[in-house]
């Protein structure tokens, strides 16, 4: 089409766009061709698909490399789902309170699962709201329904025989919780604890110390981290082996005052977690938290951590707070006064549940328990002194936290020491003194037998010390010493740990499962006194 002039041509674009539009883009075409592409060599043609094949190549991996970070964004999505949930959870779940079960096992092999033997079987509630941690002590030697079965038996063989998932079970069954979380661990987890937080302050009893520095050369062995013996009794810095072997004490009382100084010694740990750093709380999970079993991950974990002086162990107590022991099949055991009414005083402890009423379950176990052992009366609270963090709870509460200028040497005469006078129990400390070091037996009750010379020695000095002291009113009350600490069905409360008498049945719990009936794990070397 021939044009006048250049306005004719535009005018002529105007009215035809589209004819246009279709020309130009036909040249840009031409334009972008290479002149290998009219070629008609076969070589040419060849580089030609070279070079197409580089290109399919480079869009394929720019492909691959988008797919992987869509992936990666995937991923990384659900990481932030998966800890907005968690948050979430710990937040809103159980109206305001995190609720869990931690149980401590004595296991030398490192098995933390079913066949270990739980001997810390510890309830721990979280008030989000305030803070306040409180803890309970459920008694090992409890006497509970452990399964489904009907079986009956000890509160550690739940764990013993099904894991953390039945003893969890058992203690929802039988108190009426709703407990999803559980944690289990082992003494050197404390220890390793206690040691990366720098210690803590402990008085040590005169009768603590006669046992401590023994489960302390038993402690090192079972966990492989090093610790030295205690000089004396009185204040004392313990490292995380030393505080360990003073939460598993009960020789010289009972296990209710054992699970006292459980508790003490968790007390004091979190007040030092209050004060550590966020470096120091972190070490704590980096090494700590692969040592143990749980069903929770580190993500609930770390809104408290960076919230932790929020936190701090308000009352702690021991359960059935009312109880009585007897033994069942040869077995000592702790029997709730009555379950039912332990379980409404459990929970207005732990929740302040002033009208609390509990399930036909829990009515049913109780009314079993009543009948089989004869006691179906509520009983009095025991846990005299639950209601104060540091001393926890007991059948002989004054005695879990004693301090050494007020403490009488031998704890096998607990009913005199409350009743005498200033002068008297003066007076004692002389005349008992032998006592608590006299026989051998004493040192084979519990772990670290044959222990070493430097403890004789501070034995043979003591004995030393002691007889040239005797006065004349002191030897009349030796021979009632004695006569009582033969006569051990009249007067077991009054019977030493070290004494060869047989063990009384109201001498607290202490058989485990497997046990031999007639003895308490601290008869047994083998197995060690428990946690």
């Amino acid at each position: 089409m021939e044009y006048k002039d250049e306005l004719d041509r535009m005018r002529d674009r105007q009215k035809n766009p589209e004819r246009y539009r279709k020309k130009a883009v036909k040249k840009q075409v031409f334009e972008d061709l290479d002149e290998d592409d009219y070629d008609i060599d076969p070589r040419r043609r060849t580089s030609r698909s070279r070079k197409d094949d580089m290109h399919r190549e480079i869009r394929s991996s720019r492909k691959k490399r988008r797919r992987k970070k869509r992936i990666i964004l995937a991923v990384e999505l659900v990481v932030l789902a998966v800890l907005l949930v968690s948050v979430y959870r710990f937040f809103k779940k159980d109206t305001g309170y995190w609720n869990i079960a931690v149980f401590g096992v004595d296991s030398r092999d490192g098995n933390l699962g079913k066949g270990a033997l739980a001997d810390v079987d510890l309830i721990c509630s979280i008030n989000k709201e305030t803070g306040e941690i409180k803890l309970v002590s459920v008694f090992r030697d409890t006497y509970l329904r452990i399964d489904d079965d009907g079986t009956y038996f000890k509160m550690n063989e739940a764990y013993f025989k099904g894991g953390p998932k039945q003893a969890l079970k058992t203690l929802n069954t039988n108190l009426d919780l709703d407990i999803d979380d559980y944690v289990t661990f082992n003494w050197k987890a404390v220890a390793d604890t206690i040691n990366i937080l720098g210690g803590i302050n402990l008085e040590i009893s005169d009768s603590e110390f006669k046992y401590i520095n023994s489960f302390i050369t038993e402690t090192v062995e079972s966990t492989g981290v090093a610790s030295v013996h205690l000089a004396s009794a009185g204040m004392n810095h313990l490292d995380g082996v030393q505080a360990v072997a003073y939460a598993r004490l009960r020789l010289m009382d009972t296990d209710f005052n054992r699970t006292a100084r459980q508790r003490k010694v968790i007390s004091l740990a979190m007040e030092k977690a209050k004060n550590a750093d966020f470096a120091v709380l972190n070490n704590i999970l980096v090494t700590v938290f692969p040592q143990v079993s749980t069903n929770f991950g580190v993500d609930d974990i770390i809104p408290m951590a960076k919230n932790v002086k929020k936190y701090h162990i308000g009352e702690t107590s021991g359960f059935p707070f009312a109880h009585a022991e007897m033994k069942i099949n040869k077995r000592d055991s702790v029997i709730p006064l009555t379950l039912e009414s332990n379980v409404i005083q459990l929970h207005e402890f732990l929740f302040g549940e002033q009208d609390f009423k509990p399930s036909s379950e829990v009515k049913s176990i109780s009314a079993h328990i009543a009948k089989e052992t004869g006691m179906g009366e509520a009983g009095k609270d025991t846990e005299t002194g639950r209601k104060d963090p540091s001393s926890g709870g007991g059948k002989k509460e004054n005695n879990a936290q004693p301090a050494p200028q007020e403490t009488a040497p031998p704890e096998t005469e607990p009913m005199i020491e409350e009743t005498v006078t200033e002068e008297e129990s003066s007076t004692e400390e002389t005349t008992e003194a032998p006592e608590t070091t006299e026989p051998e037996s004493e040192s084979e009750v519990g772990p670290g037998i044959g222990l070493d010379d430097k403890n004789e020695k501070e034995t043979g000095e003591s004995k030393a010390e002691t007889k040239p002291s005797e006065t004349k009113e002191s030897k009349p009350q030796e021979s009632p010493k004695e006569t009582e600490t033969e006569k051990t069905t009249a007067a077991p409360d009054k019977t030493g740990p070290g004494s060869d008498s047989p063990k009384p049945e109201n001498n607290g719990p202490g058989n485990g499962p497997g046990e031999n009936a007639n003895n308490s794990p601290g008869d047994n070397p083998s197995k060690g006194p428990g946690f």
